[in-house]
C-alpha cells in the first residue's frame, strides 16, 4: 500500500524529475506536460517553459491542434504562476456560440481546465458538456477528462454528474488499472478531484510500479510528467499539503 512518500516513493520521485528535467523535448504536449510536473514538485521549469515560449506563435500556439496545444500551454503557464492572458482571451475568441470548442469533446475539456486554472468561470463551455453527453465518449479517459473540466469549474453544481462518472469510472477498473498509464493516469488525477483519494491507493501503486519497471528501457516524457503530477495530487489531497 502506498504511503505519503516514503524513502522509496520520493528516491524514484527524485530521479524521474531530474530526468524530467533535461530530457529533449519534442512538441507542445511534452512542454506543457514537464513544466506542470516540474513546477508542482517544487523543481525549475525553466527549460520546459522557455521552449513553450520560443514555440508560441503570437498569442497562441499552432502545431497538429491549435486549440488543445494552446490550452494545455496555458494550463502550464498558469500552473506555474506565469499570467497567459492573451492566449486565454485567443481561446475565448474562437469558442463557439454553442460553448464547445470545434464541437469536440477533448478541446472543450482541454480549453475549460485552462479556464479553470485561471479561475475564470465559462458556464456555456460546462453546459455544451452537459447537453451534448454521447455513448461515444463512454471511455476512462474521455470521462475523466470531462470530471476534471466540470470540477474545475462548477464543483458543487456538478456534483452530480461527476459523482457518477466517478462510481462508472471506478467500475471500469481492472486489477488497480485501465488499461493504459496515460489514461490511468488521468482517471486517477479525476477521482482525487472528486474526493476517491482513499479508493485508488492500489492505482497508485501501479503506477509507481510502472514508472519502476520503465526507468532502465526508456522513460516518455508524457508518461512521467502525468505519474509525477499524480503522486503529487495524491499527496496533497491526502495530507492538506502542497
Amino acid at each position: 500500500m502506498v504511503q505519503m512518500y516514503p524513502e522509496k516513493v520520493k528516491a524514484l520521485s527524485d530521479r524521474a524529475l531530474d530526468w524530467l528535467g533535461t530530457a529533449p523535448i519534442n512538441n507542445i504536449k511534452e512542454a506543457s506536460q514537464a513544466a506542470r510536473a516540474l513546477c508542482i514538485h517544487g523543481r525549475d521549469p525553466g527549460s520546459s517553459l522557455a521552449w513553450l515560449e520560443r514555440a508560441r506563435s503570437g498569442d497562441h500556439w499552432e502545431e497538429d491542434n491549435p486549440v488543445r496545444n494552446t490550452a494545455r500551454a496555458c494550463t502550464a503557464f498558469l500552473e506555474c504562476g506565469i499570467p497567459c492572458r492573451e492566449s486565454l482571451d485567443w481561446l475565448l475568441e474562437i469558442q463557439s456560440v454553442n460553448g464547445s470548442w470545434n464541437n469536440d469533446v477533448y478541446d472543450t475539456c482541454y480549453c475549460l481546465v485552462a479556464m479553470g486554472a485561471a479561475g475564470k468561470a465559462n458556464r456555456t463551455g460546462v453546459q455544451w458538456l452537459l447537453d451534448n453527453f454521447s455513448e461515444d465518449w463512454k471511455h476512462p479517459g474521455v470521462i475523466a477528462l470531462i470530471n476534471s473540466a466540470l470540477i474545475r469549474q462548477d464543483p458543487k453544481g456538478t456534483a452530480g454528474i461527476t459523482g457518477r462518472n466517478s462510481t462508472w469510472l471506478l467500475g471500469q477498473r481492472t486489477d488497480d488499472h485501465w488499461n493504459y498509464t496515460a489514461t490511468s493516469c488521468l482517471v486517477v488525477q479525476s477521482l482525487i478531484l472528486d474526493g476517491h483519494s482513499m479508493n485508488v491507493v492500489g492505482s497508485v501503486d501501479w503506477l509507481l510500479d510502472r514508472l519502476d519497471e520503465s526507468e532502465d528501457t526508456g522513460w516518455n516524457i508524457s508518461v512521467v510528467s502525468l505519474v509525477l503530477v499524480t503522486l503529487t495530487m495524491y499527496y496533497s489531497y491526502n495530507t492538506g499539503r502542497t
